[in-house]
C-alpha cells in the first residue's frame, strides 16, 4: 500500500523511552494515549470503536473472533484494552456468542494501574512478571492467541521489531499493529495539534495538587517533551512494505511467498479516526486454517 510517506525512516531517541525521562511526565503520556483511544470528532465513533471493528472484520466475524485470547503485548497503563473489552464482548454476548479474554503484558508491568483495569474487568487479567515482546511466550492455554501491538510498533527498532514479528508467528495465531503515527502529511499536521492535550491533562490532574509549585518548572517541559516525541514517533512509522521486510528479510522469500510457506495472510490498511488528519494504520497477520 502507497503511504505517500514525505521521507525515509529514521529510528531516533524518543525522550519518554529515556530512563533519565521523569516518570511523572511519562505516567501522563500514558494517560494522555487512554484518553486519546475514548475521543471522537466523527459519527464513526473513538478509535478504539474502529480498532475493534478492525479486529473483527479481518479476523473473519464475531465467531471467528470468539475463538482469541487477546493479548496487549505492550501494554503500558492499560492503552485501549479497558475499551475494546467491553465492546467486543458486548457484540459478542447479543450475538450469542462467548465473551473472550484479554490479557496485558510489558516488559515494565504497570501493576498499580493494571490491578485498578482488572478490578473492574472481569475479562481482563494481567501477567505480573515482564514480557519481553522480542521472545514472547504463548498465553491463551487452548484458544487461539492474538497478539496486540497498539502505538507501540514504532519504538522497536528494525532488529528488535523483525523479533517481535518473527515471536508472534512462531508462538501466536494473530496479530495486529496499529499505529496513529507516520511519515505522511495528515499525520504530521494530527500530530501537531494533538501535542498540547498533555500539557492540558498535566494542568487537569495536577493543578490543585499539593506538589503543583513544581509544575511551574516542569509544566514548560511538556509541550516539548510531546512534541519532540510526537515528531520522532512519526519519523519512526513504517510502511506496510518496510514491516513486512523485517518478516521476511531473513528468509530471502518475497512477502507472497512467505505467505504460501508459512501458512499466513498479510494484510495492512488505513482509516481516518479521528477527522480530518487523524489516521490509524495498521498491520495485520493471521495463520491460515490447517
Amino acid at each position: 500500500m502507497d503511504y505517500n510517506v514525505l521521507f525515509p525512516r529514521f529510528h531516533l531517541a524518543e525522550i519518554e523511552d529515556q530512563p533519565w525521562c521523569p516518570e511523572l511526565l511519562r505516567t501522563n503520556t500514558h494517560k494522555f494515549l487512554a484518553r486519546f483511544w475514548k475521543a471522537s470528532t466523527s459519527n464513526k465513533g473513538s478509535p478504539a470503536l474502529q480498532a475493534c471493528q478492525i479486529l473483527v472484520r479481518e479476523l473473519g466475524g464475531l465467531t471467528k473472533a470468539s475463538e482469541y485470547t487477546f493479548v496487549d503485548s505492550c501494554a503500558g497503563a492499560g492503552g485501549p484494552t479497558p475499551i475494546i473489552e467491553p465492546i467486543l464482548n458486548e457484540q459478542l454476548r447479543s450475538t450469542g456468542h462467548n465473551t473472550v479474554q484479554f490479557k496485558l503484558t510489558d516488559l515494565w508491568p504497570d501493576l498499580k494501574a493494571w490491578k485498578e483495569v482488572a478490578s473492574q474487568h472481569k475479562n481482563i487479567s494481567f501477567v505480573e512478571f515482564p514480557v519481553d515482546a522480542t521472545k514472547a511466550i504463548r498465553l491463551s492455554g487452548d484458544n487461539k492467541e492474538c497478539r496486540m501491538y497498539n502505538l507501540c510498533f514504532h519504538h522497536f527498532d528494525d532488529p528488535a521489531a523483525e523479533k517481535v514479528l518473527l515471536s508472534a508467528v512462531e508462538s501466536s495465531d494473530a496479530f495486529f499493529i496499529f499505529e496513529m503515527t507516520h511519515r505522511t502529511a495528515p499525520s504530521l499536521l494530527n500530530t501537531f495539534i494533538i501535542n498540547w492535550q498533555p500539557f492540558f491533562t498535566t494542568i487537569y490532574d495536577w493543578w490543585w495538587s499539593p506538589l503543583h509549585l513544581i509544575f511551574v518548572y516542569l509544566i514548560p517541559l511538556i509541550p516539548i517533551l510531546t512534541a519532540w516525541d510526537g515528531l520522532v514517533s512519526c519519523i519512526r512509522g513504517r510502511t506496510a512494505d518496510e514491516t513486512w521486510d523485517l518478516l521476511t528479510k531473513s528468509s530471502g522469500l518475497s512477502v507472497e511467498e512467505w505467505q504460501q510457506k508459512h501458512g499466513w495472510e498479510l494484510r495492512s490498511g488505513r482509516e481516518v479516526v479521528l477527522p480530518p488528519f487523524g489516521t490509524m494504520y495498521w498491520c495485520a497477520g493471521i495463520k491460515k486454517p490447517n
